[in-house]
């Protein structure tokens, strides 16, 4: 689920918050923006945005929030490039052995049918991280 890239939304009790967000921190990241909405709907409604981390201590600062039933929407992970998946890498791995980047990204968008563009920033990736791998191998 940490992948996800749709909004998730869970339904939660008081007596489990706590260790619902300090699991959601754990699994989708503490940096990941959230909402804990407390008690919609009625008097003491209340609603808080957040990184999760964020959020478990914006949950601790005061015992009162920690009562009522609670909605906790996490936000969904960050869409993975088109161009950067694991068959595009071993693909331009391998152009960039024998060809310059762009010529490279050109050949691999003919084949592929994804933005040159993408595919050389992808490739321009790739080679410095070959560079420094080669390099740490010579050391």
């Amino acid at each position: 689920m940490a992948r996800e890239e749709r909004t998730l939304i869970f339904l939660e009790a008081s007596h489990r918050i706590a260790e619902t967000l300090a699991d959601l921190a754990a699994v989708f990241g503490g940096e990941r923006p959230a909402t804990v909405a407390r008690e919609l709907t009625k008097r003491f409604e209340e609603i808080h945005n957040a990184s999760l981390s964020e959020l478990e201590d914006w949950l601790d600062a005061d015992p009162h929030r920690r009562k009522g039933e609670f909605v906790v929407i996490v936000q969904g992970a960050p869409a993975a490039s088109e161009a950067d998946t694991a068959e595009t890498r071993r693909l331009l791995v391998a152009l960039l052995a024998e060809l310059p980047a762009s010529r490279a990204a050109a050949v691999a968008a003919k084949l592929t049918g994804l933005r040159k563009k993408a595919l050389y920033d992808l490739a321009l990736a790739l080679g410095s991280d070959s560079h420094l791998s080669s390099a740490m191998e010579r050391e």
